[in-house]
C-alpha cells in the first residue's frame, strides 16, 4: 500500500481544500495579456475596428497610428488601495494589452476618430472619397 501515489486532479480541485490555495491555471492565466474581442467591419465609406472593453476606463487606453500602423494599447497597474489589504485569495493583477493593425492605403489617416460608450471601443477609418465620374466620353485624337 506505500506504493500508492496520491492523485491530485487539477481540472477537479477540492472545492475545501484548494480554496485558500494558489491554483496551477488561474496563477498562469492571470499573468498572461488579456486580449479583448475585435471586431472589424467594412462599407463603402469606411472601415469600424470595435473592441469590447467592459470596465476599462478611456484614460488608461491609448491610441496610435504611426506609418501605416494603428495600435492601441491599454495598461492598467494595481492601485494602493490593494497593497494595503491582507488578502487570501488575490485574483485581480495588473493588466494590459496592445493590438497593432496594418491600414489599408485607402483610408484617410487625418480623420481617424474614436469613440468609448458602454464598454465598446469604435474606432472608425475612414476611407478617401471616390470621385465618381458623371460625364464621360471618348475623346477623338487627330
Amino acid at each position: 500500500m506505500s506504493n500508492l501515489v496520491k492523485k491530485h486532479d487539477f481540472f477537479y480541485p477540492n472545492v475545501f481544500g484548494n480554496l485558500f490555495e494558489d491554483d496551477i491555471f488561474t496563477d498562469r492565466l492571470l499573468h498572461k495579456r488579456i486580449m479583448p474581442p475585435i471586431n472589424v467591419s467594412e462599407n463603402e465609406e469606411n472601415y469600424q475596428v470595435d473592441l469590447s472593453i467592459p470596465g476599462i476606463k478611456k484614460e488608461n487606453i491609448k491610441i496610435t497610428c504611426k506609418g501605416r500602423v494603428l495600435t492601441i494599447s491599454y495598461e492598467q497597474e494595481n492601485s494602493d488601495e490593494y497593497k494595503e489589504k491582507n488578502y487570501h485569495r488575490r485574483e485581480f493583477k495588473s493588466q494590459s494589452f496592445t493590438k497593432s493593425f496594418t491600414v489599408p492605403k485607402d483610408v484617410n489617416l487625418e480623420k481617424i476618430s474614436s469613440e468609448h460608450k458602454n464598454g465598446i471601443l469604435a474606432i472608425l477609418l475612414p476611407k478617401f472619397e471616390v470621385i465618381k465620374e458623371e460625364n464621360s466620353m471618348d475623346i477623338e485624337i487627330k
